[in-house]
């Protein structure tokens, strides 16, 4: 057990070495100022070949719509059009230098090593259990869009007293689009900044805490974060850039991240009479 161990550190220590000492120079992969391979071509295909060119395999850079988003790597025999993805390790990849993330992700797995590309470790990966990394990363973001698109269509409004409003609203007067309201407490009694959301009836449908805040029946801090009259926990993120000078609750951000995030999450509030 110990001898796996201590085998595993030195493959981890070696990688990460392995990792800091690589540079490309016009299109060579070098390691210690030696020429262990080549990449050319430009984002997003990359072509990465052996020092003697009997090998090679291509690199795509894929990504969902969003611009801030991370890419992943496509790696594919060209001859067999086989392919599997690789994700790159949180931090890891710059958008400034895609050459030096592809070449440093393939190190990490060691589908590149101090003798060029492993031709046998390659082939593995990509004939073998594909990862799945694109479908969970559209997955993700297609699960968010439905979401947003949800939530968009009730055209949440919410007024200077801290009435929220919705198109969707069921009221009797068909011009009363009221669904609920919001109240914000600063400090609270722990000294930090509170929402409450009620519903037409006036009963609290969630509390907000900013920081620190404890409940009964649950154990742990709410930092950033609303719990629901059914002890349901959920994100929502601060944000106080709608008030730059002076205070309006129309413009507060906070509060209408708090009721976007209990809409999305079914909590339509309205009237239960």
């Amino acid at each position: 057990m110990k001898k796996n161990i201590l085998t595993l550190l030195i493959v981890l220590i070696s990688t990460c070495s392995f990792a800091q000492k690589i540079k490309i120079d016009k299109g060579e992969i070098k390691l210690d100022e030696k020429t262990i391979g080549y990449i050319e071509g430009k984002k997003p295909l990359f072509k990465i070949s052996n020092l003697d060119k009997s090998y090679s395999v291509t690199a795509e850079l894929k990504k969902v719509a969003d611009p801030a988003a991370i890419p992943w790597i496509e790696l594919r025999n060209e001859t067999t059009g086989k392919f599997n993805e690789i994700a790159f390790t949180t931090g890891k990849f710059n958008p400034f230098n895609n050459e030096k993330s592809v070449v440093n992700t393939l190190a990490e797995h060691n589908y590149l090593n101090i003798d060029g590309l492993n031709k046998e470790t390659v082939e593995n990966f990509i004939n073998g259990e594909p990862t799945g990394v694109s479908q969970k990363l559209l997955g993700i973001k297609d699960d968010g869009d439905k979401m947003n698109n949800l939530i968009d269509s009730y055209q949440l409004a919410i007024d200077d007293t801290g009435v929220i409003y919705s198109i969707k609203a069921q009221n009797q007067d068909p011009n009363d689009k009221k669904i609920g309201y919001i109240k914000m407490t600063s400090p609270s009694t722990n000294g930090e900044l509170k929402y409450e959301v009620t519903d037409l009836d006036g009963y609290l449908i969630a509390t907000w805490f900013a920081k620190a805040g404890m409940v009964s029946g649950y154990d742990k801090f709410l930092n950033q974060e609303l719990i629901t009259f059914d002890k349901k926990v959920l994100k929502a993120t601060f944000d106080n850039r709608g008030n730059p000078i002076g205070y309006k609750m129309s413009k507060d951000i906070t509060a209408m991240n708090i009721a976007r995030v209990l809409v999305g999450n079914g909590y339509t509030l309205g009237s239960k009479k």
